[in-house]
Protein backbone atom coordinates (compact mmCIF):
# COMPACT_ATOMS: atom_id res chain seq x y z
CA UNK A 1 0.00 0.00 0.00
CA UNK A 2 1.25 3.20 -1.07
CA UNK A 3 0.72 6.55 0.72
CA UNK A 4 0.52 9.78 -0.59
CA UNK A 5 2.19 12.21 1.61
CA UNK A 6 0.50 15.55 0.03
CA UNK A 7 -2.36 15.40 2.16
CA UNK A 8 0.19 15.60 5.45
CA UNK A 9 1.82 18.19 3.96
CA UNK A 10 -0.69 20.77 3.89
CA UNK A 11 -2.19 19.66 7.37
CA UNK A 12 1.52 20.12 8.52
CA UNK A 13 1.78 23.73 6.73
CA UNK A 14 -1.94 24.39 8.48
CA UNK A 15 -0.83 23.40 11.86
CA UNK A 16 2.28 25.11 11.25
CA UNK A 17 -0.03 28.53 10.65
CA UNK A 18 -2.19 27.86 13.19
CA UNK A 19 0.62 27.44 15.94
CA UNK A 20 2.31 30.60 14.51
CA UNK A 21 -0.70 32.75 14.91
CA UNK A 22 -1.20 31.72 18.63
CA UNK A 23 2.55 32.51 19.31
CA UNK A 24 1.95 35.55 17.76
CA UNK A 25 -1.28 36.62 19.52
CA UNK A 26 0.17 35.50 22.88
CA UNK A 27 2.91 38.25 22.32
CA UNK A 28 0.83 40.84 21.63
CA UNK A 29 -1.47 40.94 25.06
CA UNK A 30 -1.65 43.68 27.04
CA UNK A 31 -0.39 42.70 30.32
CA UNK A 32 3.43 43.46 30.79
CA UNK A 33 4.98 41.41 33.10
CA UNK A 34 7.62 42.80 35.26
CA UNK A 35 11.01 41.02 34.89
CA UNK A 36 11.96 39.66 38.67
CA UNK A 37 14.96 40.50 40.23
CA UNK A 38 17.77 38.37 40.58
CA UNK A 39 18.49 36.91 44.25
CA UNK A 40 22.01 37.18 44.84
CA UNK A 41 23.12 34.47 47.93
CA UNK A 42 26.44 35.24 49.88
CA UNK A 43 28.00 32.78 52.05
CA UNK A 44 30.40 34.13 55.18
CA UNK A 45 32.33 31.84 56.81
CA UNK A 46 34.26 32.38 60.18
CA UNK A 47 35.35 32.23 63.68
CA UNK A 48 33.92 33.77 66.63
CA UNK A 49 35.42 34.05 69.86
CA UNK A 50 35.02 34.51 73.81
CA UNK A 51 33.51 38.24 73.89
CA UNK A 52 34.38 38.85 70.02
CA UNK A 53 32.78 39.76 66.51
CA UNK A 54 32.87 38.86 63.74
CA UNK A 55 31.35 40.93 60.68
CA UNK A 56 31.14 40.64 56.64
CA UNK A 57 30.39 43.27 53.92
CA UNK A 58 28.39 42.71 51.30
CA UNK A 59 26.50 45.27 48.50
CA UNK A 60 22.95 45.13 47.50
CA UNK A 61 22.26 46.45 43.59
CA UNK A 62 18.63 46.62 43.88
CA UNK A 63 16.09 47.64 46.55
CA UNK A 64 13.98 44.42 48.17
CA UNK A 65 14.07 41.96 50.75
CA UNK A 66 17.49 40.49 52.68
CA UNK A 67 17.15 37.35 54.54
CA UNK A 68 20.36 36.22 57.29
CA UNK A 69 20.17 32.97 58.04
CA UNK A 70 22.69 31.34 60.78
CA UNK A 71 22.83 28.44 58.90
CA UNK A 72 25.81 26.50 60.95
CA UNK A 73 27.03 26.83 64.38
CA UNK A 74 29.63 24.71 66.30
CA UNK A 75 30.74 23.26 68.11
CA UNK A 76 28.33 24.54 70.83
CA UNK A 77 25.24 24.44 68.14
CA UNK A 78 22.33 25.00 70.98
CA UNK A 79 23.98 28.98 72.53
CA UNK A 80 22.52 32.13 71.71
CA UNK A 81 24.73 34.96 69.82
CA UNK A 82 23.92 38.15 68.28
CA UNK A 83 23.30 38.92 65.02
CA UNK A 84 23.55 42.26 63.47
CA UNK A 85 23.16 44.43 60.29
CA UNK A 86 24.47 47.57 59.73
CA UNK A 87 26.51 49.83 57.07
CA UNK A 88 30.39 49.45 56.64
CA UNK A 89 32.38 52.56 58.50
CA UNK A 90 35.35 52.35 57.46
CA UNK A 91 37.04 48.79 58.80
CA UNK A 92 33.80 48.56 60.98
CA UNK A 93 30.25 47.42 60.88
CA UNK A 94 28.37 50.26 62.22
CA UNK A 95 24.71 48.70 63.40
CA UNK A 96 21.80 49.59 62.70
CA UNK A 97 19.60 46.48 63.83
CA UNK A 98 20.30 43.76 66.52
CA UNK A 99 19.10 40.44 67.57
CA UNK A 100 20.28 38.90 70.39
CA UNK A 101 18.53 35.95 70.69
CA UNK A 102 19.60 34.22 67.46
CA UNK A 103 20.55 30.59 67.14
CA UNK A 104 21.72 28.43 64.41
CA UNK A 105 18.64 27.64 62.00
CA UNK A 106 17.36 31.93 63.02
CA UNK A 107 16.46 33.52 60.22
CA UNK A 108 16.13 37.54 60.03
CA UNK A 109 14.18 39.17 57.44
CA UNK A 110 13.72 43.35 56.37
CA UNK A 111 13.97 45.00 53.24
CA UNK A 112 17.13 47.06 52.00
CA UNK A 113 17.55 50.20 49.81
CA UNK A 114 21.02 50.05 47.42
CA UNK A 115 24.11 50.14 49.17
CA UNK A 116 26.59 48.81 51.00
CA UNK A 117 25.65 46.98 54.00
CA UNK A 118 27.66 44.73 56.71
CA UNK A 119 26.36 41.61 58.90
CA UNK A 120 28.05 40.90 62.30
CA UNK A 121 27.99 37.62 64.02
CA UNK A 122 28.79 38.51 68.12
CA UNK A 123 28.95 37.21 71.09
CA UNK A 124 26.86 38.03 74.01
CA UNK A 125 28.60 35.45 76.81
CA UNK A 126 27.81 32.29 75.71
CA UNK A 127 30.58 31.25 73.76
CA UNK A 128 33.38 29.36 75.25
CA UNK A 129 36.88 29.11 73.62
CA UNK A 130 35.59 30.01 70.28
CA UNK A 131 33.15 28.91 67.73
CA UNK A 132 32.70 28.46 63.77
CA UNK A 133 29.82 29.74 61.82
CA UNK A 134 28.13 29.99 58.27
CA UNK A 135 25.67 32.94 57.92
CA UNK A 136 24.15 32.97 54.34
CA UNK A 137 22.63 36.67 52.67
CA UNK A 138 19.74 36.18 50.34
CA UNK A 139 19.06 39.68 48.79
CA UNK A 140 16.94 40.68 46.19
Amino acid sequence: MRIDPRPFAAASLRWGAVAAALALAACGGSSATTPTAPSTTDTFTGTIAAGGVDAHTFAVAQAGSLTVTLTTLSPQSTITVGLGLGQPSGATCSLISTDNTAKMGSVEQTTLDVGSYCVAIYDIGNVQGSDTYTLTVSHT
